[in-house]
């Protein structure tokens, strides 16, 4: 994928015990997995890019607002859109990615590398997408 996008489960098997959906990636491995865990409204995330990795940020409870910039077009302009509970979003490298939170939010990262915390500036590089005075008007346009 050359762009963000949300994936949602498929296949769907339910029965009285509750339900299965599966989720298809491409040939890519998956390696790395971290649980993070969000509290609160209004708390920002990421404010980076991935040189190298995609990343994919499988949601188990809660929503975020993502904001995300194509680095490789000077002309790109910046983007959002809501990922909630059940969505997996796949972040290609080199898009400048950050989370808005709408609410207290769990998902698992899941990438293919190395994201060891000692070695960011490698893996990840910094970048302000959002500032903080902007966090109130993206969770405006998501409200209600």
């Amino acid at each position: 994928m050359d762009r963000p996008t949300i994936v949602k489960g498929a296949d769907p098997f339910k029965d009285e015990r509750g339900s299965i959906d599966n989720y298809y990636f491409d040939e890519e491995p998956i390696n790395w997995i971290g649980l993070i865990t969000s509290i609160g409204k209004g708390i920002v995330r990421a404010n980076h890019f991935h040189p190298v990795q995609t990343q994919k940020c499988m949601v188990t409870k809660g929503s975020y607002i993502s904001v995300f910039k194509n680095l490789k077009d000077e002309n790109a302009k910046m983007e959002h859109h809501l990922v909630k509970a059940g969505d997996v979003e796949i972040m290609p490298p080199n898009w400048a990615h950050a989370m808005v939170f709408v609410e207290d939010t769990t998902f698992l990262n899941l990438v293919a590398g190395e994201r060891k915390h000692e070695n960011y500036g490698e893996h990840t590089k910094p970048i302000t997408v959002v500032k903080p005075e902007e966090v109130q008007s993206y969770l405006d346009q998501y409200d209600g």
